[in-house]
């Protein structure tokens, strides 16, 4: 029953029923309403269901979207390509860090400081051969 319609209310509309349609055709009143009522009915809930239908229809479109965006998108390679490039990043870093610690061990070799100054080894000079003597040839006589 519809709110704001109570029995006192219901009770004075089958009174004036009675009196204006009569006591043989309200029998007959009564069905037809009832029949209103139930087609009423019927109509609301096929409604309510074609609604729904469509939100269900809807749900299954968006469903279809997505499972063909993951074919597509291939989770698996996406995946992957993410973890090559963590493992990119791990290397270069780890390759960061041996440099540092390489750069430490030099610095703290002294290889910055200032070195006192090596001997330089220097060339053999040549001999400075005999200069010629003007009477060589009379050596050999």
């Amino acid at each position: 029953m519809a709110p704001g319609i109570g029995m006192p209310e219901m009770l004075v509309v089958l009174v004036l029923a009675l009196v204006v349609v009569g006591p043989q055709q309200l029998p007959v009143l009564m069905r037809r309403i009832g029949r209103l009522l139930g087609q009423a009915r019927g109509m609301a809930r096929d409604f309510q269901a074609s609604f729904d239908e469509l939100g269900r229809e809807s749900e299954l479109a968006d469903l279809r979207k997505e499972i063909e965006a993951l074919k597509n998108g291939n989770p698996i390679e996406e995946i992957s390509g993410e973890l090559d490039k963590v493992a990119l990043e791990a290397q270069n870093e780890k390759i960061r860090q041996l440099k540092m610690a390489s750069a430490n061990r030099i610095g703290d070799a002294g290889f910055g400081a200032p070195q006192p100054p090596r001997p330089v080894a220097s060339k053999p000079q040549p001999e400075p051969s005999e200069p010629a003597r003007p009477d060589a040839s009379r050596d050999d006589e």
